[in-house]
């Protein structure tokens, strides 16, 4: 578990104080997308309850809205089952019982679980591949690789809502156009329009409300736990991710009423992600985060929130502030982009590495030995724990590299240890760098480059403690040759081109489109070039062109060779043209005119 926050020690908790535990996670454990299944269940109710051991009061709410849906012809509610079975979800009741009533569960752009209050479990669909199957109250909890346990109520804009069905199987062709729910002649729901103009209109009756149980809860003690966060098998699996690294809406509206209420609140995020916390950091004094880690996860909780641990995890992502900070989805080019701690160069939310403790850290006497040819070397750093409990620190070393031909992590972690220190017990630290070299693409071979090395030792990468600057000797990268067949693939710099398979077999290349450029920095041209050669594909019909431009994209044109159609994108020709003018140093760029693909050039 991974202590974010912790303002003017609102944590540990003080047993004897009264506690209430609210939030959608307070009193149940999910299993994530490769979990076993959990022997016995110790929620987080359920561990803070122990750990008290009925002293201190204890309210709980999971502060989520009941609700039950009426038929906006009929007038007739929509029943469950009460069995453990659940039954076929139908209109036909004219009063609300329990089968009539759902706890409706949000987890983030407006999807919503429904559980039934008569037997606890979830409204899913019954059989997936058949366009008229029922749905019924029986899941143990949102499930499969087809997670069929999704709807969103949407605004019909007359006091209605309609149902649409949001189950990850419904791109797929094998249901049908149908994704909103209609009902039957004998009062079934089903899958029966493909939009909402189709679909039944229900009135949505709210039985009670998530958020005044929650505040009702909170006043009624002197600390309010809120546990929210993620269900792991909805807004995260391939194909279906989240749209925003928000909380849900609805968690994020809990809060800040369960804050307002009481100001001795203490957030828990229990999820699978990261996500954007800004207003709880802003607002909340203490936020302890965890995965869904299993069976045990009330005990570790209660052990965290009341001191008898002191935690100690770490994040292990960078945690962004907004969605604007982050590439678009399927951008993975982190060097280009500006991302994870080794590029971004913002004020994250929290750093990589990131996570407090109950007791404080002091760092000195860094020192740094000798590199060998590989840039390997060691450093010792003292750590000294300057209050009042145990703990363990996880002393992180980095290092930047400030001159190089190519770009440069900002950081990078080289090494990490985690150790253990009683009250005012000094440690030395050893920590290994194993290797300061980096890949060289223009001679496809890993280099150390002569620089000077800001060495960093912290406890995050954002909170570096000591410092110190370490010259390596190495060598300098002599300018690009590409007299010499040239791979594609080993440019500097790019715009719109892609990564592609040279053949079915093996081998990279590049695939490019009208526009697109690829750049080879600092080439030599003291011996002169009179001929590009070029390795090419193109599937379409007619031909392209890539235009040998210095500079610059726009720069002065050395030439301009003609890209022949082959019929196929794993077939490959020669293209070849003349050169004028090239001499001295300068960057290369090769911009083509539409789509093809590249494998090897030359200059010569």
């Amino acid at each position: 578990m991974v202590l974010l926050k912790n303002d003017r020690g609102a944590l540990p908790l003080d047993p004897k104080r009264g506690v209430a535990v609210i939030g959608p996670l307070e009193k149940t454990l999910y299993t994530d997308w490769y979990s076993g299944g959990l022997p016995y269940k110790v929620t987080p109710l359920d561990g803070i309850r122990a750990r008290l051991g009925g002293g201190a009061q204890i309210a709980d709410t999971e502060a989520v809205d009941r609700i039950a849906l009426r038929d906006a012809t009929t007038g007739e509610y929509v029943s469950g089952g009460a069995g453990d079975a659940g039954a076929v979800l139908k209109t036909g009741a004219t009063s609300v019982g329990a089968t009539e009533q759902f706890d409706a569960f949000e987890w983030g752009d407006g999807v919503l679980t429904l559980r039934s209050v008569a037997n606890g479990k979830y409204v899913e669909r019954q059989n997936l591949g058949d366009a008229t199957s029922p749905f019924l109250n029986q899941a143990p909890q949102p499930r499969d690789w087809f997670v069929h346990q999704q709807f969103k109520l949407e605004d019909a804009g007359d006091g209605t809502v309609v149902i649409r069905y949001a189950g990850y199987e419904l791109p797929n062709d094998w249901d049908g156009p149908n994704s909103y729910l209609t009902v039957a002649a004998d009062g079934t729901l089903t899958l029966g329009s493909p939009n909402a103009a189709g679909a039944a209109k229900f009135r949505k009756e709210q039985l009670t409300s998530g958020i005044d149980s929650a505040v009702k809860a909170a006043r009624s003690a002197e600390t309010a736990v809120v546990v929210v966060g993620s269900m792991p098998f909805i807004n995260g699996r391939e194909d279906h991710d989240r749209t925003s690294t928000a909380l849900a809406a609805s968690q994020s509206e809990l809060i800040k009423a369960v804050r307002e209420a009481n100001p001795n609140t203490v957030v828990v995020v229990e999820n699978s992600y990261p996500t954007t916390l800004n207003w709880e950091q802003e607002n909340i004094p203490a936020i302890v985060w965890t995965s869904h880690a299993g069976q045990e996860t009330g005990n570790a909780l209660a052990d965290v929130l009341y001191g008898d641990v002191n935690p100690a995890g770490r994040l292990t992502q960078t945690w962004y502030r907004s969605d604007a900070e982050l590439p678009d989805i399927l951008d993975y080019d982190i060097m280009k982009r500006g991302s994870t701690y080794q590029y971004f160069t913002g004020d994250p939310l929290y750093a990589f590495g990131h996570g407090l403790s109950y007791t404080n850290f002091r760092y000195s006497d860094l020192r740094l030995g000798k590199p060998d040819p590989q840039g390997t070397f060691e450093a010792t750093v003292k750590v000294t724990n300057t209050g009042k409990r145990a703990g363990d620190e996880v002393v992180q070393l980095y290092t930047h590299q400030l001159v190089s031909r190519d770009k440069q992590p900002n950081q990078r972690l080289r090494d990490f240890e985690r150790v253990r220190l009683e009250p005012g017990q000094t440690k030395t630290v050893r920590l290994s760098v194993p290797d300061l070299r980096h890949w060289d693409v223009t001679r496809g071979k890993w280099v150390l480059e002569s620089s000077v090395h800001d060495v960093m030792v912290g406890a995050s990468a954002s909170d570096i403690r000591v410092r110190s600057a370490l010259p390596v000797r190495g060598e300098q990268i002599p300018p690009r040759d590409l007299t010499r067949d040239t791979r594609a693939i080993d440019f500097d710099d790019y715009s719109g081109v892609e990564l592609v398979d040279e053949s079915k077999a093996r081998g990279d290349a590049v695939g490019v489109g009208a526009g697109d450029w690829l750049r080879f920095s600092d080439v030599d041209f003291r011996s002169g070039a009179r001929t590009f050669t070029a390795k090419t594909a193109r599937a379409e019909a007619g031909t392209s062109t890539v235009e040998i431009r210095l500079g610059g994209p726009r720069g002065r044109l050395a030439g301009t060779a003609r890209i022949a159609s082959t019929g196929d994108k794993y077939t490959y020709s020669t293209t070849t043209t003349t050169l004028s003018g090239l001499s001295g140093r300068h960057d290369v760029y090769l911009v083509f005119t539409s789509d093809s693909r590249i494998s090897t050039f030359s200059l010569r």
